[in-house]
């Protein structure tokens, strides 16, 4: 094999362990109580119920899409890997299910630098897919890791009280 497929090999490995972790975590906690949550926390987006309950779902369907294509792209299945971008690209569960005055809601509380975090996200997710087009692999794992990094990021300031791990951890700016 050569130094460049086992590279290869190794950063989807590190990506499944990785996606690993962060489904265990997701799946396994439920929000915990706003008493919990520091009213001195200044990152802490007061959501509505419906936009949350919107939020978790898309969040569940961007994290089962990431499974797939974490497995896809090891597997080297183009098409499907496409998909499972296309489709982490375009996830606006918010949008289909949130009215009219929930969207105004949503766009007043969320902070700049979460939609910031977002747009960039999913802007991976694309790239991402143009690369499997170009079935560039090497191409393709580099958009999957930024994708993982985004999650964490964005975990790490916005979703402390979801995620233990990132409960005590100090905010830091880690951002490509």
């Amino acid at each position: 094999m050569s130094k460049k497929t086992i590279s290869i090999i190794a950063g989807i490995a590190i990506l499944i362990i990785g996606a690993m972790f962060i489904k265990h975590q997701f799946g396994s906690h439920n929000s915990h109580d706003s008493a919990q949550e520091s009213m001195n926390e200044k990152h802490v987006i007061h959501w509505t119920q419906s936009t949350k309950s919107a939020l978790i779902k898309e969040m569940h369907s961007i994290n089962q899409n990431y499974q797939a294509l974490v497995s896809n792209l090891a597997q080297g299945n183009w098409n499907d890997v496409i998909e499972n971008s296309h489709n982490i690209h375009s996830a606006f569960i918010l949008k289909q299910e949130l009215s009219e005055e929930d969207m105004a809601e949503l766009h007043r509380i969320l902070p700049e630098r979460f939609i910031e975090m977002d747009s960039k996200f999913h802007d991976h997710a694309l790239k991402l897919a143009m690369a499997a087009q170009a079935k560039d692999g090497e191409l393709a794992s580099m958009y999957l890791g930024k994708m993982a990094e985004g999650c964490v990021s964005c975990h790490q300031v916005y979703a402390k009280g979801r995620f233990e791990g990132f409960s005590t951890h100090e905010e830091s700016v880690h951002e490509h």
